[in-house]
């Protein structure tokens, strides 16, 4: 297999140079101009200093080219069907539609995938009409900050924000006083008000001892391939305190398609709406389980948009990305029942002094025998030949551990990072990952979908001895 990487920010470039450190042909597409990735109606907005750090990824390492060069270069390829086609995004759907007729392997997002992810008031409706056992929990949608900050002052429930623009971060109040929990969010709102009006943004009524788990299914071409479910951590801190970030440790597992969980979160019109599609497909849909009453709460869709840290996590249980690209192609089930994998995200929390902005050219070193776990994100080489931050932002890199069992994963995971040196690095620590001390704890989680019967562990491990066996 071929392959082809369309990109602007980055977050599929550590599958694309993986794959081409194993030899395989790969042509890297990167789009040059915010405009041409930005949404209808939306302002584009990238500074010169943002723009020229991120065409910096992985300068040194692959060739990489302009993503309007690469298209037309498919446009002449004689045997598209020896290709695969990867849109890290479901945004990315204007420049899917310019290529997905011709006969190329692939993802291929369309513009309703990406609207079912940032269009709220429909995936509420659509989740009323086909998900019969989830709620789905009260949200209120703002354009100006300014209308939010009003209403929280008058609220005497607690809220949870959230951003429609990737940039605007997700925000779950670390009190649970409602004067004090909308005050954060007023202080966020006030700081970063062009974050939130770029596409505006929603209040979610917050719901107390939330259990979150994330299930996923696979389709080839309407064909079913596999399920797995997804428990991930994103709070920056250990206990899941602090801000939000994309996802600071996970822990994948595939599951039988029967499972309970797959039931819920799959009815068929999800079916019937693979078969629509060309190519590889994704649809996952968060699951807040309320520990109180143990009510199921819709939490947000990721309609055919890889998860990160997730797909690489996924991966790493699969030999290399091109075993998972070829089985996927094949109408294969990727995963082995049975195995487990988990990871856990690098930060670069350095700081330029003169401006503040994310420290660039700090060296990042490993070892070699951890190659197959180290995937980078915030890098290039240098002239010296060495690998080096970009300072694009402070997610540099995700270290992934799979293994027969979760202990096994989570050492592999560990042993990984200790084998991983960056100046100024945090990650989330072992004991952290393995805590049963706070409810949402993945380990926690995964025992709370075992005693409901939403699925079976695939693995040899007690419920009470997960953490014992570690």
């Amino acid at each position: 297999m071929k392959y082809i990487f369309i990109t602007f920010s980055g977050l599929g470039l550590p599958i694309a140079y993986k794959l081409h450190q194993q030899g395989f042909e790969v042509m890297v597409g990167v789009i040059q101009n915010i405009s041409d990735y930005v949404m209808e109606g939306e302002i584009a907005k990238e500074t010169d200093f943002n723009r020229k750090r991120r065409l910096q990824l992985f300068q040194g390492m692959m060739p990489l080219e302009d993503a309007h060069a690469v298209i037309e270069k498919m446009k002449k390829i004689e045997n598209p069907d020896e290709w695969f086609i990867f849109f890290e995004e479901n945004n990315l759907f204007r420049w899917a539609d310019q290529i997905k007729d011709l006969g190329f392997h692939g993802n291929f997002p369309t513009r309703d995938d990406f609207l079912f992810e940032v269009d709220r008031d429909r995936a509420k409706q659509f989740v009323k009409e086909h998900y019969p056992k989830l709620y789905t929990p009260e949200i209120l949608e703002f354009k100006k900050v300014e209308e939010g900050i009003t209403f929280l002052k008058d609220s005497k429930d607690i809220w949870v924000l959230k951003g429609q623009h990737d940039s605007a971060m997700t925000y779950v109040p670390s009190n649970d006083d409602p004067e004090l929990a909308n005050n954060q969010i007023t202080e966020i709102l006030t700081n970063f008000p062009d974050k939130y009006e770029r596409l505006g943004y929603i209040l979610e009524r917050f719901i107390p001892s939330i259990i979150e788990l994330t299930p996923e299914k696979y389709y080839y071409d309407g064909v079913p391939i596999a399920t797995s479910v997804l428990f991930e951590n994103k709070s920056f801190g250990s206990g899941n305190i602090s801000v939000q970030t994309g996802c600071s440790e996970d822990l994948v597992f595939p599951t039988d398609m029967e499972e309970r969980l797959n039931k819920i979160a799959f009815p068929p019109i999800v079916d019937e709406m693979a078969k629509e599609h060309k190519g590889w497909f994704i649809w996952d849909a968060s699951i807040l389980v309320s520990k109180k009453d143990g009510k199921m709460y819709f939490g947000e869709f990721c309609s055919n948009r890889p998860g990160y840290n997730c797909l690489f996590t996924e991966m790493a249980q699969c030999g290399s990305p091109n075993a998972f690209f070829e089985n996927i192609v094949k109408k294969k089930n990727p995963f082995t029942v049975g195995t487990v994998a988990s990871s856990v995200r690098i930060f670069n929390m350095n700081q330029d002094e003169e401006d503040e902005s994310v420290s660039s050219d700090i060296l990042i070193n490993y070892k070699p025998e951890i190659e197959k776990d180290v995937w980078m994100w915030d890098v290039r080489r240098n002239e010296h030949g060495n690998l080096v931050s970009v300072g694009t932002d402070w997610n540099l890199a995700i270290i992934t551990g799979a293994g027969k069992s979760i202990n096994e994963a989570i050492n592999k995971l560990y042993r990984n990072v200790d084998a991983f040196a960056f100046l100024g690095a945090y990650y989330r620590p072992k004991d952290d990952y393995l805590s049963m001390d706070y409810t949402s704890s993945i380990i926690n989680r995964v025992n709370y979908g075992v005693e409901r019967g939403l699925y079976r562990l695939p693995f040899e491990v007690l419920i009470g001895d997960i953490n014992a066996t570690v």
